[in-house]
């Protein structure tokens, strides 16, 4: 038996260290990247739900649905898909560790600006009452 053969969590590791210094994405950085889409995806979910949502709310309260800032619902959605390509081309010559690291930050950022989103929302909502239609 050769010494490739003793730990193939190892080999694994060891051959996704080979594909970073290509630049390329391995198995082991491609299950990685896969676990956390779902991550992103569910932060994209939300935004499109928030979009279906708030124009019943503006109704519902007398806002009316033609003033949703729209324009703040896109950023919401763009800004996880954005972040999660962004997150993939930088950590695309790293180990995985670092690639793991990478997609986390980006993740970190993408619900803090998902957060910030919903509070500007509610900073402009104010705003609507105070515009002529």
């Amino acid at each position: 038996m050769s010494d490739k053969n003793e730990n193939p969590v190892e080999e694994v590791i060891e051959d996704d260290a080979r594909e970073a210094k290509r630049g390329r994405y391995g198995w082991l950085s491609l299950v990685v990247a896969a676990i956390f889409g779902l991550f992103y995806a569910w932060n994209v979910w939300q935004s499109v739900a928030t979009m279906f949502v708030l124009p019943q709310f503006y109704d519902a309260y007398g806002y009316g649905a033609e003033n949703v800032p729209w324009w703040l619902l896109w950023v919401g959605v763009a800004v996880p898909v954005v972040a999660f390509l962004l997150a993939f081309v930088i950590g695309r010559r790293s180990n995985v560790l670092v690639k793991a690291l990478v997609f986390l930050a980006g993740l970190a950022v993408t619900s803090a600006l998902g957060i910030a989103i919903i509070a500007l929302e509610g900073v402009l909502r104010p705003v609507v009452l105070v515009l002529p239609n």
